[in-house]
């Protein structure tokens, strides 16, 4: 991750706070409902993405860009980032844009437009990779502070987002895999299968849902 940012001209601050080892009993009740059957793991990982929505929430910073540790990025990866940071600015009200391609989910080629980068999407593309704002950053925090967690956080967020009307944008082409999903990490969320198998189920699914399905959409 390191390098490619450093690649990219761009610098982070990574979230270290709330490994599997740091939770208790106390910040699970705060965040968490009581229903939840979500592991130690997933735990984990949601309260690191409430941490930086936090961190955003409380900063001066317009645009903020959320990446998971796992986030490949594309050779395309600065032109497709400053596209949609342009385009962002066509939309107002909350908004959440995906840059990366989760679940392998695209825009039908029907809908697309030439110098279109941006578009309305119908589901969160996970978690793994997105821009948000403070205001969105602050009413997602709100409605966890007010509902707790009861999903795992890609799933949480995108109730959230529909429940809120917080607009879901998609950016074509997508600039971000995640390596835990196309095969080059093992995932320390969910069982998976071994990487060149889960690799390739990865590039079926974005075969049939990036080109296959294009033929008629």
């Amino acid at each position: 991750m390191e390098d490619q940012l450093k690649r990219n001209g761009l610098q982070a601050e990574f979230i270290f706070d709330w490994d599997v080892e740091d939770l208790n009993e106390e910040i699970e009740s705060n965040y968490f409902s009581p229903e939840n059957d979500l592991t130690v793991a997933q735990k984990s990982c949601a309260l690191k993405h409430i941490t930086a929505l936090q961190k955003i929430a409380a900063s001066n910073h317009k645009l903020n860009l959320v990446l998971e540790d796992d986030a490949v990025f594309s050779d395309n990866f600065s032109f497709g980032l400053a596209q949609a940071i342009q385009e962002s600015s066509l939309y107002d009200g909350d908004k959440i844009i995906f840059i990366g391609s989760g679940g392998n989910f695209y825009t039908p080629k029907s809908q697309r437009k030439p110098g279109q980068h941006l578009y309305v999407g119908t589901r969160n593309r996970l978690a793994d990779s997105y821009i948000i704002d403070c205001s969105t950053a602050n009413k997602r925090l709100t409605w966890i502070e007010n509902n707790k967690i009861t999903l795992p956080i890609d799933d949480q967020f995108e109730t959230i987002d529909k429940a809120l009307g917080i607009a879901m944008y998609w950016l074509e082409d997508p600039i971000v895999e995640q390596g835990s999903k196309n095969g080059l990490f093992r995932s320390s969320l969910e069982v998976s299968p071994p990487k060149w198998l889960k690799r390739i189920f990865f590039n079926w699914e974005k075969l049939k849902r990036k080109h296959i399905y294009q033929l008629w959409r």
